[in-house]
């Protein structure tokens, strides 16, 4: 199967690199690229491992400070980058589908040889890099609910344990925010379910707009969402917890369907594990219920 490569983008490099961008497949040029190297790749499907492998054999052609691997699924950095005063840019295309950006650093100039080695072991990454993307997607796929593309129930479980065991080696904040919908039922019971759809796409965007990128948002199934907040913003995860409730209730699809939204909020103590971070959680939300709705309690 033959694959193309597109002209890779350089900064500081010589002018004279235009020749190479001449060269319109990989077989056109020597082999001169370690064979082993496609092996070491197909042992794996991980992409952090695969990039790690790649920077190895990326660092006998040129010491490299740092090699970082931005795609659709994601972005990643070879174990110990750092940057450095080189910098050199190369995008990765498999039948005419960008696969990813590869961006290199160094603290010595990319020259155009230098460019052409690192060309002949990305065309070498092409196929496993590929795989693995697929794989990831499909993990991806099965980790989101299908309505509104927020992580599902077995994506929450995965996202909660691995943040609760990194607040606690790292002495930081985690705040875990339960929010459930207040009248949802009558929503799905008197208009049908496709109204009750657009009231929960509508839910999922608004927490989207309200939340930071770096916070995980979940819908369990239902009515039930649920948000991690790490970092300095755990201190503040009350505000944030009521500012999310109180942008619900004004929306006008709420509004229109008289739905509004209660949430519970626990953050975690030293002495805490995740199952009694959740009950805390899940206890403060129950009293929020009782509360008469439309609020937010703080366990």
């Amino acid at each position: 199967m033959e694959y193309l490569l597109v002209q890779d983008v350089a900064l500081n490099s010589a002018p004279s690199y235009a020749a190479l961008s001449k060269v319109q497949h990989w077989q056109d040029l020597p082999q001169c690229a370690e064979q082993s190297l496609v092996s070491q790749l197909q042992t794996t499907l991980d992409l952090q491992q695969q990039l790690n492998i790649v920077s190895m054999a990326a660092g006998k052609v040129l010491p490299l400070s740092s090699m970082q691997l931005k795609t659709s699924v994601g972005c990643f950095s070879a174990s110990g980058s750092q940057q450095a005063d080189f910098e050199y840019r190369s995008v990765l295309v498999l039948n005419q589908q960008c696969l990813a950006e590869v961006t290199y650093h160094s603290e010595y100039a990319f020259t155009p040889l230098i460019q052409r080695e690192l060309l002949l072991l990305e065309s070498e990454w092409l196929f496993a890099l590929r795989n693995a993307l697929v794989v990831v997607r499909l993990q991806q796929l099965a980790m989101r609910d299908t309505l509104t593309g927020l992580g599902n129930r077995r994506y929450f479980d995965d996202a909660f344990n691995s943040a609760t065991q990194l607040a606690r080696r790292n002495n930081s904040h985690l705040a875990l925010l339960l929010l459930d919908l207040d009248n949802f039922k009558q929503v799905n019971d008197n208009a049908g379910h496709a109204a009750g759809d657009e009231v929960l796409l509508a839910v999922a965007n608004i927490m989207r707009d309200t939340l930071r990128a770096s916070d995980q948002l979940f819908r369990f199934g239902g009515d039930e969402f649920a948000v991690l907040l790490a970092g300095q913003e755990a201190d503040s995860a009350e505000l944030v917890a009521r500012r999310v409730v109180k942008a619900i209730n004004q929306h006008h699809i709420c509004q229109d369907y008289k739905v509004s939204a209660s949430a519970g909020l626990a953050v975690l103590k030293p002495e805490q594990d995740k199952a009694l971070l959740f009950s805390a959680a899940d206890a403060a939300l129950y009293q929020a219920k009782n509360a008469g709705k439309s609020t937010v309690r703080v366990a």
